[in-house]
């Protein structure tokens, strides 16, 4: 049995015309996928960006509270007014530690692109930063009101080591989102 193609007779213009119409749909099709990876890219920026711009916005709100109870301290207040005092700051420093676990994981679960993977980091460092800070808070007022009160003022200095240390870290944010940005351009 003796095989045979069929002979075809294809006109110049008409292959030339196929092969077109095959270019421009490979074309269009890449066009299509850098636009869609480009436009994909740009979402998941903004979404870490409105992420971040949220928990800087809980964290405002929280330092506003903490900052008007701190100045509601008098010098020498009651012992018993100091016992409240400090009750209503590790009640603050627990709704911080929780805060700031909340906008760690969000954060921390953003798909950002590769060149701000370094202003991710740095934020969730700083966000880590914060929430031991809190939490040192909260265990030197939880200290205090069992009367552990050296106890309470090292968990109150490792509170103090722990913001220096979110201070910085949300200084590398800065610096690693600037680079992530300019890099775009």
């Amino acid at each position: 049995m003796d095989l045979k193609l069929p002979e075809v007779n294809i006109d110049r213009k008409d292959l030339l015309m196929a092969v077109l119409a095959v270019a421009a749909v490979v074309l269009i099709a890449f066009c299509g996928w850098t636009l869609y990876a480009d436009h994909t890219e740009a979402d998941r920026i903004t979404e870490f960006s409105l992420h971040v711009l949220d928990s800087e916005a809980d964290l405002f709100l929280l330092s506003c509270e903490i900052t008007s109870h701190m100045e509601s301290r008098r010098d020498y207040p009651l012992i018993a007014e100091y016992d409240a005092w400090m009750q209503k700051l590790g009640a603050l420093a627990d709704y911080g530690r929780d805060l700031t676990h909340y906008h760690r994981y969000v954060i921390a679960a953003d798909g950002v692109p590769e060149p701000y993977a370094g202003a991710q980091d740095a934020y969730v460092r700083a966000l880590d930063n914060l929430n031991r800070a809190f939490s040192l808070w909260s265990s030197g007022a939880g200290a205090y009101d069992a009367k552990a009160y050296s106890a309470a003022d090292a968990s109150f200095a490792g509170a103090d080591q722990a913001w220096k240390e979110y201070i910085t870290a949300i200084g590398d944010y800065h610096q690693e989102l600037l680079r992530a940005e300019e890099g775009e351009g």
